[in-house]
Parts: C-alpha cells; sequence; structure tokens
C-alpha cells in the first residue's frame, strides 16, 4: 500500500496516509469519504467533487486502485476522472 496518496484538486495537490485509511465510499452526489483507522487524527476526509455521481464511482475506485498500486512506494497519484474536478478536502 501507498505511503500516501496524492489527489489533485482546485487549491493544489492534498497529500492523505494511505497506511491509514480504512476505507473509501460515497457519501452522496457529491461527497467522498476516506475513513481513516481508529485512533488516526481525523477521522474522516470529505472529498467534494464536481461531475456527478457516476464519476464519483469513478474517482472512489481511482482512490481504491491508487491505495493498492504502489505496494511499498511513498506517493500513489489518484487519477482524477475526465469531467471530475475535486474542489476540495476537509479532514474532521
Amino acid at each position: 500500500m501507498a505511503k500516501f496518496i496524492s489527489i489533485k484538486t482546485d487549491g493544489g495537490d492534498v497529500l492523505l496516509n494511505g497506511d491509514g485509511c480504512a476505507t473509501v465510499s460515497i457519501s452522496s452526489g457529491t461527497v467522498i469519504h476516506y475513513h481513516f483507522l481508529a485512533g488516526t487524527t481525523g477521522d474522516v476526509a470529505a472529498i467534494t467533487y464536481t461531475g456527478g455521481a457516476a464519476l464519483g464511482v469513478l474517482l472512489r475506485d481511482a482512490i481504491n486502485y491508487a491505495l493498492t498500486a504502489n505496494p511499498g512506494g511513498i506517493v500513489a497519484k489518484v487519477k482524477v476522472p475526465s469531467g471530475l474536478a475535486v474542489s476540495g478536502i476537509v479532514v474532521s
């Protein structure tokens, strides 16, 4: 698993801890939740995107791919689907 994944946002690239990810889920047609393992600072990163729910499924799949595609690597980039823009990521 990648130590970090990098997601390109409107405000620049955001790194999330890959080792600390428990699961990735679709919260709504504009938000994906990146759930951290218990005991990690911030339980959830809310990834807000534009482009519709169908592209959200592709973004979730791209995040899951980035988490598993770079075993032992330091940073894996999430390939944001064409037509989708990540407007922000908030960890809370």
